[in-house]
């Protein structure tokens, strides 16, 4: 007799079925400026990102959770041979277009997958692997996904994630705009059911900083460095500004972390 749907499960899958409405009805959801600009030969990657990553040229790259792959895009053009993932399939077809678009369709793979499930339908391994932001929020297991992204590394390979700080998403969404407190309205710590009230999708969970971390460790990483910076992807606040690489950063006493990054090599199968 089949499993029953477990309640994360079932989350997960109203999620997707969330995402493909979403893309489907609204193809530019990733903001049409940022398409376009990329279409125009920017890069969708901030600095710190190839900085800290460094060359990827002649690599084989795995971006997790690629959305409609603007970002994965902007690492083939720094010369990775890359593959995307995503849970919604609108996302993909969407991500293939680009590539075409942009005249990378030969060094682009996109595959419509659970991140989570796909190693037991994909047993290729990389060169590099790389989430981008707003992505671990859609995880229920942190657990299992560290373990995905070793075993979809070689041995000696490359770990990258830059994504929001988990500080930065427990706190209230305006970071204290027009002189209101900042305050706690989300949750810091794991969360076994989503952190969203509502019985309606998007669910998200939530995983502070060391989890994050200690499941990586666990799974075979070896941690190069964690990196907190007190700039953001996006516009956390009204009062804060955009800088010359495109973060946003607060002009006032507003001291927090709203970044992390962390670089880590995968250990070798007999160690």
């Amino acid at each position: 007799m089949a499993n029953p749907e477990s309640p994360q499960d079932a989350y997960v899958a109203a999620n997707r079925t969330h995402w493909e409405q979403m893309v489907a009805d609204h193809p530019d959801i990733e903001s049409a400026d940022s398409v376009e600009a990329f279409l125009n030969g920017d890069s969708a990657l901030l600095p710190v990102q190839r900085d800290e990553l460094g060359a990827v040229e002649g690599k084989s790259l795995l971006d997790l959770q690629s959305h409609l792959g603007v970002r994965t895009l902007s690492w083939a053009r720094e010369g990775a041979t890359v593959t995307g993932v995503d849970i919604s399939a609108e996302s993909v077809a969407v991500a293939r277009e680009l590539a075409a678009e942009a005249g990378l369709a030969d060094r682009a793979e996109f595959i419509q997958a659970n991140v989570l499930d796909l190693p037991t339908a994909h047993d290729e391994r990389y060169d590099v692997v790389v989430t981008n932001f707003g992505v671990l929020c859609w995880l229920p297991d942190i657990d299992e996904w560290a373990s995905v992204v070793a075993a979809l590394l070689k041995p000696g390979g490359v770990f990258y994630l830059a994504e929001h700080h988990p500080i930065a998403t427990a706190l209230s969404d305006d970071l204290g705009a027009d002189d209101d407190p900042i305050t706690i309205e989300n949750p810091y710590f794991s969360t076994e059911t989503p952190a969203t009230s509502s019985d309606e999708p998007p669910h998200k969970w939530t995983h502070g900083l060391g989890e994050i971390l200690t499941a990586l460790i666990e799974a075979g990483i070896d941690l190069e460095f964690v990196h907190e910076h007190p700039f953001s992807v996006i516009q956390r606040a009204p009062e804060m500004v955009q800088d010359a690489d495109g973060t946003w950063r607060f002009e006032s006493d507003v001291d927090l972390p709203l970044l992390v990054t962390v670089k880590g090599t995968r250990r070798s199968d007999d160690t």
